[in-house]
Parts: C-alpha cells; structure tokens; sequence
C-alpha cells in the first residue's frame, strides 16, 4: 500500500509540474516532442498532438522536450517548424515556458487545501471572549463572557473573524460591538502591534493583538497558599474540581462562579487527582475521584487557590527551566515586570525574544522569588528523523483547556473560508520555504534536514495510513517544496534556466554553445551532489529510525 502512495504522490506531483511546461510551450506555438513521466526504458506510453506521451521505469522525475531545446539549434527558415522551435522564441516567452513549471506546483496546493477544508472545517468557534490576558489593551474594556457581534461596523459571526479583524489592524483604532448579559453595547480598543514568531524560528509576522482568547481555563487549581484551607484539608496542585456541592463545574469560571454562590456555606468539592502508577512495562497515568468538605469557606482567597493555568506542571532537567532554579509545581506571576494570567500568552512572550534573558517572579509554596531564565536554539530530530531548530525552555504545563462553543457555518461561509485561508496558507508556507532554504545557505540550518525519495516515500505512506485528508495536505507540502526547489539558480533545474535568460537578456543574445555546455556538465554535477546527500540523509534517518 506504501508503493501506491508514493507512486500516486510523485505522479500527481510531477504531472502537474511538467504539464505547466506542456501548456505554456503549446500556448507560445512550441512544438512539444516528448511528454515524460519519469527517467529511463519506456513501460507505456502513446502519441496525441504530435507529442509523445510517455511512462518510464524510474519514478524520479520527468521532462518535457521541445523542438529546438537545449543544444540543438534550429538556424534554417526554410523549415516549416522553425517558429516552433523553443530556441527561436524571444526570451520572455522562454521564462514563462521555464517558470511554468514550478508556478504550476505553487498554485496546486491552493485547490487542494480548499478541498481540504471545504470537507472538514464545518463549524467555527463562537466569538465569545474566554480569557483575557494581564496588561493587554482587552483589560477593563472587554470582560470574559462578552460576545463580539461587531467590528467597525462589520458584523461577526464567528472567532476566525475576531482573530483575522484584529491581527490585520495593528495599533489602529477599534470599535467593537458586543453583548455583555444581553445587553447590546459598543466599546473602543486598539490592537497592540507584536511581532509573531514560531517556535521553529523560522516565520516572523507583525501583526494585531487585544489579549483575548475564546478558550478558558479547566477547573484545575493550584494551592496559591499552604496556610489556605484548600491545603489544610488536603487539596494539591492540579486537582481538577468537578462539582461543588452537587453543581457540576466544567472551567475555572464556572468554579469562581460556584464558590461565590456558596459563600460562607461548607463546601462539598468532588474533583479528580491525576496519580501516576508503575506496573509491570512502564507507568500509567489515572484519574482518583475524591471528595472533601470544606466548612464555611468565603471566598477563593480564603481557600488558598487559583487556577493551575500558570502552575509548571513539568520540568526538564539541565534545561533552561532547570538552570533558571525552576521546578514542577512553581507559579509563574510576572515575566519581565508584568503580571502572566495565561500560559501561551507567556511562552508566546519568551519566544518572541528568546536571544535575550527574561527576569521572571515565581511562587513556590508561600515563598516568591526572582530568577532569569534564557531560552536556548536547538536542534530537533522530527518525526522523519529529519534536523529543524526549535526555541526551547524545558518547561510545560499540561492542564487542557476547555474547548469553547462551537456555531455552524453556512455554504457560503464555507466557501470563503476555505478559498481565504487555503490561499494564505499556500502562500505562509511557501514564504517560510524560503527563508527556511535561506537559513541553510548562511549556514544557520543543517543540511541534514534535505530529504530524498526514501523520505518522501515514508511521509506519503505515513500520510495516507492517516486519511485522505493527512495525504492531501502532505502533497500540498511537497508540491510547494517541489516549486521552490525548481527555482534555486541550479543549472538543469528550472531556476538555473531562468538565470541563463537573465544573462541572455543583459548580454542581448545568446551565450555560446561551449558556454551551455559547461554550464550543463556544472548543472549536472550539482544536482547529482544534491541527489547523494538527500540519499545519504534518507539511509542515515532510515538506520536511526530502525535501529538506534
């Protein structure tokens, strides 16, 4: 089944590179002489158009030959197809021939995500606000609960828009329509312009934020005081709280919401403790109900708790975490001089700078102390055994958040949605290529992170195990790397055309036949160098994935 995958995703792929080729050269009046699906002795093919149509052994590649390409020239005007000959055309036409290729690969995944995700985004999440983080333009203006019916004037029917109307309107002036207890009201806010980067340290974008998030916090707590009652009567840190006095609790608000309503009554908490057991093969991870009352309790403050969101719930020894002083239960309060109420907010914070040290404020027990801690750049090994940077700290806080309400979205909306955010994707991805090929150049990023055709094989077998969805984003993936590749200024590849074009143009006529042919042998010796390090990059990953 792994050999069908691989032939369906290099077939499609190559297909649909070399048919861009076939179509601009038949747009341009080029004849076109062979159509190839692969390298070496035929297995199928027929002949349509005068061209013919081929299927060859070696599914590595393809090719399109045209009358007059490479080193034949075609000089003799008596010829009836000297205008079809590709060496005959002006220049421009012979770089949108070269460029359609890798223009076509480009452009595939665009209907393919949006087939993608016209099948599966059905529903978005309601534009409620959820949490709102601490010293973020949302405070004192927005309040969780609210649900955001306007911006500007444009109605909102769903999160995806929130988060698009904000991050597109960096430090420009908002005005927001909301409910708040059914009431309608309109309240002012202005984005704050932050600069996104992704762990990887690959994408950097500016963009807009308020501080909201339509998630909340579980009903997980941590002890924020050994001297509260929580701890007295023998609640821990990351007790989820499931009911209060017989009233089911589901996030963090809701357990405020409780503990208000019940204030100065005992309290008859169920909650579930995560307990980590051995046996025989390794450890098991559970949950034990338990159940305790608590008399006249007032308030939350009085109980010692808080929620779990900025409690560490894991740290990784010799980490920056480690080498910070940190440990597993430690609250985090203030990073660089400013209150953290929601955890991603503050990693996302660290990222952002991870070059220079960040001062934190931790609670451990009753005890508050500072300390310094500085993310490190490391090298990762990914799921394919494949080399990529990751910013890492060695800290994690494991408490799930509580999914928030989702609404239907109509056909249309649908329609929108997967056409917006197909194209945005296709083009995010083909810019974080980029930089990321860029990033190997100057050195930053190993080439052990190349990859061949015993890597493509096992991510497309992979991906199609998984469902045909995971496939066709998988060859949405490979179909941009594909594009990007072909236009790196390597002889034989269609960027290294294109670069001959360019100096044809500046020079105002052709270079001469020695010169091409070097340029071919040059071209020639490159690929074939690219093609043994992703060999022996593919083998290497392959040993370490069997056999370390």
């Amino acid at each position: 089944m792994a050999v069908i995958y691989v032939v369906i995703l290099i077939g499609v792929l190559v297909f649909v590179h070399e048919f861009g080729h076939y179509i601009a050269a038949r747009i341009f009046h080029v004849r076109v002489e062979h159509f190839s699906i692969g390298f070496g002795p035929k297995i199928w093919g027929f002949k349509r158009w005068d061209t013919d149509w081929e299927v060859r052994c070696l599914p590595l590649g393809g090719y399109v030959q045209m009358y007059g390409m490479d080193f034949e020239e075609v000089t003799d005007r008596s010829d009836p197809d000297f205008d079809k000959a590709y060496n005959n055309k002006p220049i421009w036409q012979k770089v949108l021939i070269n460029l359609a290729g890798p223009l076509f690969n480009l452009l595939l995944p665009i209907p393919i995500l949006f087939a993608v995700y016209m099948g599966t985004v059905t529903d978005d999440v309601v534009p409620r606000v959820g949490q709102i983080m601490d010293n973020s333009p949302a405070v004192g203006i927005l309040e969780p609960g609210d649900v955001i019916t306007s911006i500007n004037d444009k109605e909102i029917r769903y999160w995806g828009e929130v988060h698009d109307e904000i991050a597109a309107r960096p430090e420009e002036r908002l005005t927001l329509g909301i409910l708040r207890d059914d009431q309608a009201l309109k309240v002012e806010v202005t984005p704050e312009k932050t600069t996104i980067r992704d762990i990887l340290d690959i994408n950097v974008q500016t963009v807009g934020r308020v501080g909201i998030t339509p998630d909340l916090a579980p009903s997980v707590i941590g002890i924020a005081s050994e001297r509260g009652l929580a701890a007295q009567y023998g609640l821990r840190t990351f007790d989820e709280i499931t009911s209060v006095n017989g009233h089911a609790v589901r996030s963090y608000p809701d357990l405020e919401q409780a503990i208000r309503h019940h204030s100065g009554e005992s309290l008859k908490l169920v909650f579930l403790r995560p307990e980590k057991l051995d046996v025989e093969y390794g450890s098991v991870h559970t949950l034990r109900r338990m159940e305790v009352e608590i008399p006249g309790a007032g308030s939350l403050e009085s109980l010692g708790i808080a929620s779990a969101n900025m409690f560490l719930s894991e740290v990784d020894g010799n980490s920056p975490a480690d080498k910070a002083g940190l440990r597993a239960g430690d609250r985090i309060l203030e990073v660089d001089g400013k209150s953290v109420n929601v955890f991603r907010s503050f990693v996302n914070h660290l990222v952002q700078s991870w070059e220079k040290p960040h001062e934190l404020v931790v609670q451990r027990g009753d005890e508050v102390f500072r300390t310094t801690i500085q993310l490190e750049k490391l090298t990762v090994i990914g799921e394919f055994q494949d080399e990529r940077p990751m910013i890492y700290s060695g800290f994690y806080q494991k408490s799930p958040y509580v999914d928030p309400d989702r609404v239907p979205m109509t056909p249309g909306d649908r329609l929108a949605y997967a056409g917006r955010v197909s194209i945005r994707t296709t083009v995010m991805a083909s810019g974080m290529l980029v930089m990321y090929l860029g990033q190997m150049v100057q050195g930053k990023v190993s080439t052990k992170s190349l990859g061949g055709p015993i890597m493509i094989g096992h991510m497309a077998s992979k991906a199609g195990a998984d469902g045909i969805d995971a496939f066709m984003r998988m060859l949405a993936v490979i179909s941009i790397n594909l594009g990007i590749i072909n236009l790196v200024p390597i002889p034989l590849l269609d960027g290294g055309k294109l670069a001959i074009l360019f100096v044809e143009a500046i020079k105002r006529g052709p270079i001469s036949m020695r010169a091409r042919q070097i340029i071919a042998y040059v071209g020639l010796a490159m690929v074939a160098m690219l093609i043994l390090l992703a060999f022996k990059n593919d083998i290497e990953r392959m040993w370490n994935l069997f056999f370390s």
